[in-house]
């Protein structure tokens, strides 16, 4: 088996601040928002916890958040920052995923408890490793474009962002040269988690 291709150290180096710069200041943007009407303290303190996670070394909560969970997804970040986006805008909440956006989020869930497994050594499979071939990158490739085939989907930004997620990956390589980690980590594991049983919940 080739070696697999990995990002470039320097872009490493770069995309770990940068990347939970932009989680972290869409987190408090999320808590901003929700206590407080002032557009001073809703601007102005996302953007202080961003700058101060780009400081270099351990005065970065990068740098600590690197060493427990590594770098956050490539589609994270996007996530992150559309969402934080809208919420800034005065956006409307975000609608209930369709049917074909339903297929990925559930296809992403399995993959999570999936990779929890290869973890523990409970699988036959080292499905990590095969995330750094190019059979995997096909695969999430075609999953992601899958809520396009939605009336419509194609017109919203964030039916973009998987694919986007993808499309950056197979250029950067991004965060760590394995496609499951550019689509899928940890937290938006879990955020998934929460996000799909809020939209059961709330159909029924």
């Amino acid at each position: 088996m080739s070696a697999p291709t990995l990002p470039p150290l320097w872009l490493m180096q770069v995309w770990l601040p940068l990347g939970w710069a932009v989680v972290l200041a869409a987190l408090v943007v999320l808590i901003g928002a929700r206590f407080t009407r002032h557009r001073g303290v809703v601007w102005g303190l996302p953007l202080l916890v961003a700058l101060w996670t780009l400081l270099p070394g351990e005065l970065s909560p990068a740098y600590w958040l690197g060493l427990a969970f590594q770098a956050p997804s490539v589609l994270m970040v996007l996530l992150c920052a559309w969402w934080g986006g809208r919420v800034l805008r005065g956006a409307p909440g975000v609608a209930h995923p369709g049917k074909p956006m339903v297929v990925v989020l559930l296809a992403a869930l399995v993959l999570g408890w999936l990779l929890l497994l290869d973890t523990l050594a409970q699988l036959l499979v080292a499905l990590y490793a095969l995330g750094f071939g190019a059979p995997a990158v096909a695969v999430v490739a075609l999953v992601t474009v899958l809520p396009l085939l939605q009336a419509g989907a194609a017109q919203r930004v964030s039916t973009w962002l998987a694919p986007l997620a993808v499309l950056l990956f197979v250029l950067l390589r991004l965060p760590t040269g394995n496609v499951w980690d550019a689509v899928l980590d940890p937290w938006l594991w879990l955020a998934l988690h929460v996000y799909l049983l809020r939209s059961i919940f709330l159909r029924s």
